[in-house]
Parts: structure tokens; sequence; C-alpha cells
């Protein structure tokens, strides 16, 4: 278990403040005592705000800059006991959020990003009264507020943060990248960002679109691919000849199509092998959905593990969804998107879905993991003239 984050300074602002802790919270009042259950307390709010404001980051003494709003988003009463167990604060949320406490003695507090894109903040002997917290947004928003799920716990809020996104246990296991079928996953470097990817031919790689382009324009492009990358070292690397988004991800009226392809400049795929793109068929349907197999592997580059190839040897199956999507349970986080969720074929391997995103479920226990289904996927390769 990871140690936690324990703050002891008062953090003042770097410029006046713009949050008022007088005026009433948007998203309700809750009144705790140390040693309250449920642990963790969970709200459901809208994150982000129209002012920007800079503070000084808790945990990392840099500059820890966000969108609030000016009314706190929600406010703690907190009651303190003799055992004195730390108080923590932690979001959940697909957005690159930032959290601001200001606590009973009138100091703020900001973070971001100490759970991958999510912020958290501890407090190893919380003060008893009054503690105002604002979710907000690295991002600017506009008039769409993104969801966030706050969470108040004594725990690691670590643990918290990732009990849902992995179904309640973590099933990843460190991948050797130089064998195959893992050296044919690689890391997908976009400049200033990254994802996976997966060859799909001698030169060919698939990945999602969303790491590429955003509302429709061209974003992030991506520079080059790794093969079987791990901790630096890697079997094979390329650079980039071109890309292709899908169209119906660009314009945005076809769903199900958050997948892209990128064209190497050498073919390492003829060193290292590629997956087959295809579908699964009605028998394997069936008897995944029994539970009965083939086994789903994946692996990616989760942010939590940054330049660690981390995979699942057997993740559960729930239903191939609506408009192309494959609905499973694959543990997965940030950096994975673009990964490959495929099962053996023989001595070969078959590519059946392309990791897309998590759908928040705030009524359920677990949220709802994405993946493109492959059949859209062998549409548009069938378009596009061979290379």
């Amino acid at each position: 278990m990871r140690p936690l984050l324990l703050i002891a300074l008062v953090v003042l602002p770097t410029q006046a403040l713009a949050q008022d802790t007088s005026l009433p919270p948007t998203f309700g009042e809750v009144a705790l005592t140390s040693n309250f259950q449920p642990d963790p307390n969970r709200t459901q709010l809208q994150a982000g705000g129209a002012i920007r404001a800079e503070y000084t980051d808790a945990v990392t003494g840099t500059r820890c800059v966000g969108h609030f709003a000016d009314a706190p988003d929600l406010r703690l009463q907190f009651t303190t006991a003799d055992f004195g167990f730390p108080l923590s604060f932690y979001v959940d949320a697909r957005e690159d959020t930032v959290l601001l406490v200001a606590t009973p003695d009138g100091s703020f507090h900001c973070n971001d990003d100490s759970l991958g894109l999510n912020p958290a903040l501890s407090f190893e002997e919380p003060q008893a009264g009054e503690y105002n917290i604002w979710v907000g947004t690295y991002a600017e928003t506009g008039s769409d507020f993104p969801l966030a799920e706050l969470g108040i716990t004594e725990l690691d809020p670590r643990i918290q943060s990732l009990e849902r996104a992995f179904f309640g246990h973590d099933d990843r296991v460190i991948i050797d990248a130089t064998t195959a079928p893992w050296n044919m996953i690689g890391f997908v470097d976009l400049s200033e960002a990254n994802c996976t990817g997966t060859l799909i031919g001698p030169a060919t790689v698939v990945t999602s679109a969303h790491c590429i382009a955003e509302n429709g324009e061209i974003t992030t492009p991506p520079v080059e691919f790794l093969a079987g990358f791990q901790n630096g070292e890697f079997v094979a690397r390329s650079g980039v000849s071109g890309f292709h988004v899908a169209p119906g991800y660009l314009d945005g009226e076809q769903e199900g199509t958050d997948y892209a392809f990128i064209y190497l400049t050498d073919p390492i795929g003829e060193q290292l092998g590629w997956m087959d793109v295809g579908v699964l068929t009605p028998t394997e349907v069936s008897e995944l959905q029994a539970g009965r197999g083939p086994d789903i592997l994946q692996a990616g580059y989760s942010y939590d593990q940054q330049g660690v190839l981390t995979g699942n040897l057997d993740c559960p199956f729930i239903e191939l969804g609506g408009e192309n999507t494959l609905i499973h349970q694959c543990d997965t986080l940030q950096g994975d998107s673009g990964s490959p969720l495929f099962i053996a074929d023989g001595d070969r391997y078959r590519l059946i879905g392309v990791e897309s995103r998590t759908d928040d479920q705030p009524d359920q226990e677990f949220d709802r993991n994405v993946a493109m289904y492959t059949d859209y996927v062998l549409e548009e390769l069938a378009t596009l003239p061979p290379r």
C-alpha cells in the first residue's frame, strides 16, 4: 500500500482570493464525525467554474491553477475524535480536475494531479470545524461542466479512487514486453501526451482517435511508436509517416468510431509480427457471456505505472453494446486508451477491441469500461488503400 501524502503546512494563494467561503455551497453540506461510515463519503457534482485562480500546490510546491466557481461546491462540518485519523479529500473524474480546500483556520490548500489527472489532499491532524471545498478544472469549460465525484475519507485516497476503476480489485500484472504477443503493443508518443497502440500490419498501428483529435480537430499528432516499450527500453521503434482518424469521429456524426490508424516509416511488424483484426463469432459471444472463454487479454501504459506495460490476462466480458462497442471489465486507466483487447486464435492473435473510455455510473457499484468493437475498424480498413 502506498503511503498517504500528508500536509502540515498552511498554503496561501498567490493572488487575491476569488473563492468566497461565505457563499452557500452549490452541492450541499455534510456533517461527519471521525470514524464515520460509510467511508468514503461521496458527493456527485459538476466541476469547474468561470474564475481562473492560481494557488501554490500543497503537494509539489509548484503552481496549482484551476477554473473554479466562486461559491464552494461542498461544505463539510467535521468533528474530530481522540484517535485522530488522517482526513483526505479526492476527486474521481474523467476530466483533468483541480481540488481546493479551505480549512477551518481559513487557509487554502490546492492540488492538481496527485492521482493521475485527478487531485487529492490529505491532512494528518485534521482540524475540527468547517471545510469549504471546490472541484475545479484545469482547462476552461465554458458552459459544459464535467461530472465528478468528490470523496471524503479517513483511508488511503489512492485506493478509494481506483476501487471503482478496478471493479473492486486490481488484476493487472506487469507484462514481459519483449515476447509475443506483447511486443506487438507499444507506446504511442504524442509529444505532449501518450497512448497505447497495436501493430495490425507491417507498418500500421491502431489506437484511439481521441488520442490524436478533439472536437473535430487534430490536436496531438503522433510522433513515434515504440513497440515492446518497458522502463525506457524497447524492442523496436519507428517514426510516423502519417495517420488516419476515423471520419465518423472527426465529424461527430457516428458513434463507435473512436479509433485511428498510424502509419510507420519503418515496417517493424515484419520483425515482430502483428495482430489480425477480426470480430467474434456468435458462438464465441455466447461462450463469453456464459463465462467459458476464450480469455480476453489486454495491455497498455496506465498512468499510475509510467513507462511500464501492465495488462489483464482474463478480462470479464459483459456484452457487445450498441454502436460498435464492446463492454468489458479489464482494469484500465488513463494511458490505456488505444490499447488492444484480443484473444488467441490458433498460433496468431485476433484484435477484437480498441480501448476507448470509461462511462460514469454513479448509481452503480462500478463504472462501465467501453472499447470500440472491431466491426467498424474492419469496414474502415477496407475503404483505405493498401500500405
